[in-house]
């Protein structure tokens, strides 16, 4: 393999559930990790080398993920952090002190892989089967190369059977849960909340966010009867970190704060703590709550050697593209990967507290496998839509255009369909006043494909579009 290309046409032989079509069994013989193990056991195992913390969840896995990474890293640790999907390139996925790998690097490293599967391949079988193993054996043998200080690390599928749950971690944390990928892990809350408990390790304390009201009697047991079947703590971050928003007072000045909030946090035995975060949004502000709790779980418990200031500090830094993002000032365009109901709220909320008065020109697009009808049952409730316009994503998950029409138009029969993202972005320029504002949502895969059309067609004005701390 000489480049980029080549890596990605020898991905294409293996099995890449991000792209799928099918309906899966979710259960150890599909997603089985024995031959995993053996085979990062042939590597030498790569992921007992550095200090790791685990990520688990249906919604803000990632932001958490990435605002661990900023907080350490302006802590002075040498910081890995692996994550998915990526946007525009694999590289994205793999970062080290916030730096994504190069494309050099990264050939490098699936070339040693390819070689190691070829030599590991005896009965019983070893080696990786699917995308997703071997660009987790990749994190973990760059990031034990890379002598990291701590390597944060997504989940990308549940959490029990995921392939990133061979690790042995200082900290697990779990995010916000909610109903997603119901095609695989059903449609009780519980179940799935047993799924992301799966990451929880014996005596190893356990952060979990916030919960959704309505799902919190049928989550919090689930997640402490794990816990104590682990003998690990389990710390509820809102119990531990007490949030007070400080970025938005009225609706007058909620559009000029879309550069980020103010927050302040009352952390339990540690005192008060103020930070900025460039991410909008109450859902942020709790992810930024379960990031200082983790900190604060660290801290308390030596797992790692930096000062808790410096860490909150850098929350300031956190680098996350495509979450409520503005890709464009004129017309206003907003770039959001909502893709199960519960970051659609998330979405709908923050829209109507910063942009209370804007018309909305919705432009949604879902895969297949996605609560499609909770997504829109969520979306439809912005009084604003001026106009929404359906889409198929450029994916062989997507789900066609009439499909999602068939869910939308019994209560929005003016809705529209367009047959690719770049023909619904062009119509909503059409209809798009100065007083309005384009939504693009429903999935992580229509953030790039978005910002290059954009790019491509709009003047952008980076200055105002620009994160500006002071």
């Amino acid at each position: 393999m000489k480049s980029y290309s080549d890596v990605e046409r020898y991905l294409e032989q293996f099995i890449n559930y991000e792209r799928r079509l099918d309906t899966l069994a979710y259960d150890p013989l599909t997603f089985k990790l024995d031959s995993f193990f053996e085979f990062l056991d042939s590597l030498g195992n790569p992921q007992q080398g550095f200090p790791a913390i685990h990520i688990a969840g249906t919604k803000g896995k990632g932001s958490v993920a990435a605002m661990l990474e900023a907080a350490l890293l302006k802590a002075g640790l040498h910081t890995g952090l692996y994550t998915s999907p990526h946007l525009s390139s694999y590289c994205e996925r793999f970062r080290i002190d916030g730096n994504s790998i190069s494309e050099s690097c990264f050939v490098r490293y699936v070339e040693f892989l390819r070689d190691a599967q070829s030599q590991s391949y005896t009965p019983p079988l070893k080696g990786y089967r699917t995308v997703f193993e071997l660009l987790t054996a990749l994190a973990f043998l760059f990031f034990n190369d890379e002598k990291v200080d701590v390597a944060i690390i997504e989940t990308g599928l549940g959490g029990r059977l995921d392939s990133t749950n061979v690790l042995n971690p200082i900290l697990c944390v779990i995010t916000a849960l909610g109903l997603d990928h119901t095609n695989l892990l059903g449609n009780d809350i519980a179940d799935i909340a047993r799924e992301k408990a799966g990451i929880i390790k014996f005596r190893t304390p356990c952060v979990i966010s916030k919960q959704l009201q309505k799902f919190q009697n049928r989550i919090i047991p689930v997640l402490t009867s794990a816990a104590r079947a682990q003998e690990a703590e389990l710390i509820r971050s809102e119990q531990k970190a007490i949030l007070i928003p400080k970025g938005l007072h009225n609706s007058r000045n909620a559009e000029s704060a879309v550069s980020g909030q103010r927050l302040a946090f009352d952390v339990d035995a540690m005192g008060d703590f103020e930070v900025f975060i460039p991410l909008i949004g109450e859902h942020q502000a709790e992810n930024a709550r379960t990031a200082v709790a983790a900190l604060r779980q660290l801290k308390i418990d030596g797992l790692l050697d930096f000062e808790m200031e410096k860490a909150v500090g850098g929350l300031a830094d956190t680098n996350w593209r495509g979450r409520i993002e503005i890709s464009c000032r004129k017309p206003l365009v907003v770039i959001d990967g909502a893709h199960c109901p519960l970051s659609a709220a998330a979405l709908r909320k923050t829209l109507e507290q910063y942009f209370p008065k804007r018309q909305k020109i919705l432009i949604l697009g879902i895969l297949k496998g996605k609560n499609a009808g909770g997504i829109w049952n969520e979306l439809k409730k912005d009084k604003h839509l001026k106009k929404v316009i359906l889409f198929a994503p450029s994916s062989p998950r997507a789900l066609p255009a009439e499909s999602l029409a068939e869910i939308v138009h019994p209560d929005n029969p003016d809705a529209m369909v367009c047959k690719s993202l770049e023909s619904a972005i062009k119509q909503a320029a059409m209809l798009v006043s100065d007083d309005d504002m384009i939504v693009v949502a429903g999935s992580l895969y229509n953030i790039a494909p978005a910002k290059k059309f954009l790019d491509l067609t709009t003047q952008t004005q980076k200055d105002d579009t620009s994160i500006n701390v002071e």
